[in-house]
């Protein structure tokens, strides 16, 4: 089987490309949805721990 080099050099482009893409966009998702998505598990930690307390207080009243 005859490898064409350029064909090979066209394919590890295409494939360098989308892996630096995808890190690329990775890295920005990561960056600017990191502060939302700790302050969304705070509130809800908060939230179970609130509800288990007034849920305790029902309880016993």
């Amino acid at each position: 089987m005859d490898v064409n080099p350029h064909v090979l050099l066209l394919f590890t482009n295409a494939f360098l490309t989308t892996a630096l893409s995808v890190v690329i966009v990775g890295a920005i998702l990561i960056r600017e949805y990191r502060p939302t998505i700790r302050r969304l598990k705070r509130e809800q930690a908060e939230g179970k721990s609130t509800s288990s307390t007034s849920d305790r207080q029902d309880d016993g009243h």
